[in-house]
């Protein structure tokens, strides 16, 4: 047993820390031992900000000492996705493109974890514009011949290595979820809007999402607390209140309904992955869950056959759009995201809004099947397969996306939860949608 306060969950930490039993400083000062042992071979960070996060410590513990009230946060360090503006320090999108912005206000996420008394510890690296699912050059703690998944890949291997124990991540076809899954961490794509992204560098505002990953689920239940919320600077963000995210993890599951969309979600997944997630939802069942195998809507297989094009056409679409400088700056993308965007070049409107037509015929047939068959939630592996081995002579190759898409199109909050290891000692993770 590690006696390390950086081995610690931030729910595990934060009574100490209000008790003052552990100082913010020596939290901050073990993560920073960590990170010099572990980013030699993992590679997480892409900017390191060690004197922001032991400011806000002192801050914290001062603020202690005296009997002043403090943050829900205060003096816990976070790590954030370099695709979030950071006042005063260096935010690159993973991209040459951004190699010397310094942007000169906050993203609005960044303003709620500081307002709660977090410090920057430094911001993780992405896929280049979170255009992707690899986060080159990050290696996955478990094994780092593989990749820890994309787009907030940097953020789940901080996580994962316990550098950190909160990060931050975006999530546009599944890259909060595909980097938890990889790397065994949590993380939840909350319901778009929940959220602000004010201050985040998009890619494609349909689908965009911004959250939070920590190791446990309840760990994303406080920072959920903290984030949520309307901004009228992000007129996409909802105005009704949210939801009183728990504090503490339900006991007695009875009445509580998962579909199993087998056709789907269960179909072609690497047994070894599959076993891991039905051994977790056992755990469910035990607790009073019900689990209800069902079949995809009527007329869903069609609209599932293009779900992908769906996605793609909208996705590509609006990365087209965001980049129209492209042409000015072609030199200095990746070769795969230059190529990705100039795909966006050709789409005509018409596709366009035909994918929307789409996506909210699949979003009322899935939402009429969970409410026909009384289902709380949607469960399936949230990869199909062990993350991808780094092939440093190709371009980068990320999780495929296609579990984790399908809730993004229908807008569905969809976490990521870690269900165990497989017998390759790798991390597997549980979706629940």
């Amino acid at each position: 047993m590690s006696d390390s306060a950086a081995d610690l969950s931030l729910t595990e930490v934060l009574p100490l820390l209000e008790q003052r039993k552990l100082s913010a400083r020596e939290l901050v000062e073990d993560c920073l031992r960590r990170i010099d042992l572990s980013e030699p071979a993992v590679r997480a960070f892409v900017t390191r900000t060690p004197d922001l996060a032991l400011e806000a410590a002192d801050r914290a513990d001062d603020a202690r000492a005296a009997g002043e009230p403090v943050g829900v946060l205060a003096g816990v360090p976070v790590a954030v996705k370099d695709v979030f503006l950071t006042k005063g320090v260096l935010t690159t999108a993973g991209s040459q493109v951004l190699a010397d912005y310094v942007p000169a206000e906050d993203a609005a996420l960044w303003e709620r974890l500081a307002a709660a008394g977090a410090g920057m510890l430094g911001k993780t690296t992405t896929h280049e514009f979170a255009y992707g699912t690899a986060s080159t050059p990050t290696a996955n703690p478990w094994d780092i011949r593989r990749t820890p998944g994309g787009s907030s890949g940097g953020s789940a291997a901080a996580l994962a290595c316990r550098m950190v124990p909160v990060a931050t991540g975006t999530d546009t076809g599944g890259s909060l979820r595909i980097p938890a899954a990889a790397c065994g961490v949590s993380t939840l794509r909350s319901a778009r809007g929940r959220i602000s992204r004010y201050g985040v560098i998009p890619l494609s505002p349909s689908f965009d999402v911004a959250g939070p990953m920590a190791r446990r689920m309840l760990d994303i239940s406080i920072l959920m607390r903290v984030l949520a919320g309307h901004d009228p600077r992000d007129p996409a963000t909802l105005e009704e209140p949210a939801p009183p995210y728990p504090l503490a993890p339900p006991r007695d599951l009875t009445g509580t309904r998962i579909g199993l969309p087998i056709e789907m979600s269960w179909e072609n997944v690497d047994g070894r992955i599959a076993v891991v997630c039905r051994e977790a939802l056992d755990l469910l069942v035990a607790r009073g869950a019900e689990l209800v195998e069902i079949e995809n809507p009527p007329n869903a297989k069609l609209v599932l056959e293009k779900s992908t094009g769906v996605f793609d056409t909208i996705n590509e679409s609006e990365a087209h759009q965001i980049h129209d400088a492209l042409v000015l700056h072609s030199h200095l993308y990746t070769p795969q995201v230059r190529e990705r965007v100039r795909k966006g070049e050709g789409i005509p409107r018409h596709r366009y809004e035909e994918a929307h037509r789409l996506r909210a015929r699949w979003t009322q047939d899935w939402r009429h099947l969970m409410q026909s068959h009384r289902l709380d939630a949607l469960a399936h592996p949230t990869i199909d397969a062990a993350p991808p081995l780094i092939d440093h002579t190709r371009p980068p190759k990320g999780p495929r996306i296609r579990l984790s898409v399908p809730w993004s199109i229908a807008d569905f909050p969809a976490l990521s939860v870690p269900a165990g290891v497989d017998a390759r000692a790798l991390p597997v993770g549980l979706s629940l949608a």
